[in-house]
């Protein structure tokens, strides 16, 4: 479907909030749209990235099912650098402060700057680190539903997904139990994207995302049980 210049699929398209929330149960859903992040000329930067988290946390459903997937890869891309390097600035200042305080404790104030020399490597290398891990992770999910048959509308439809899901990892913020949550959400957003952008049947879509997952998991659990037998 012909996007206009706004991003609408039709004359149905919404301008309040993220656009994805009027018009629930009708035809104005099946109308594509682009995501309120690749509209900033319209919602701005820090708008459009909010809202657009929203609708991946809370419908991503409608989020991914709206899903324009032949308009480049650039943009969902630049999505994910942001939030990967704004999650790895986090990191490095957290690191910062609690070296700081191992410091004042020990009164080794050395450990102020070379505590968190990894952690400011991280941040610094962030954008790179993040551009490969996307493209890894949806090749390995676009190539599993390849196999399985779910595979619809191309490489770039399951890069969106593997992209938009990023935004679940904002639930790392959460004390305690924030990152296990975030995990567990991020999968799930993986399932339902694939399942409604290529849509797809849904045991193809779960497959394609946990299959990685269990061989990645399977190939490290592996590699630590010869190293520990080669320890002996």
């Amino acid at each position: 479907m012909r996007l206009d210049d706004n991003g609408h699929g039709g004359p149905a398209g919404n301008d309040i909030g993220g656009g994805f929330d009027e018009g629930l149960g009708s035809s104005a859903t099946e109308d594509l749209l682009l995501p309120p992040w690749e509209r900033r000329e319209r919602f701005g930067f820090l708008n459009g990235l909010y809202l657009t988290i929203k609708d991946v946390l809370l419908t991503p459903g409608i989020f991914f099912r709206r899903m324009p997937s032949q308009v480049g890869l650039g943009q969902p891309l630049l999505f994910t650098i942001v939030l990967g390097v704004v999650a790895a600035l986090f990191a490095w200042m957290w690191s910062l402060a609690g070296s700081s305080l191992q410091a004042l404790v020990a009164e080794d104030y050395g450990k102020i700057f070379t505590g968190p020399l990894f952690s400011f490597f991280a941040f610094l290398t962030s954008p790179l680190t993040v551009t490969i891990g996307v493209f890894i992770k949806a090749a390995l999910m676009h190539g599993v539903l390849t196999l399985v048959g779910g595979n619809r509308l191309g490489f770039e439809a399951s890069f969106r997904v593997a992209a938009y899901s990023e935004a679940a990892g904002i639930l790392a913020l959460v004390p305690i139990c924030g990152s296990g949550v975030g995990l567990v959400w991020t999968l799930v957003v993986c399932v339902i994207g694939l399942r409604n952008i290529h849509d797809t049947d849904p045991w193809r879509a779960v497959v394609a995302v946990l299959a990685p997952l269990l061989v990645c998991a399977s190939f490290i659990g592996t590699s630590v049980f010869l190293f520990a037998l080669g320890l002996d």
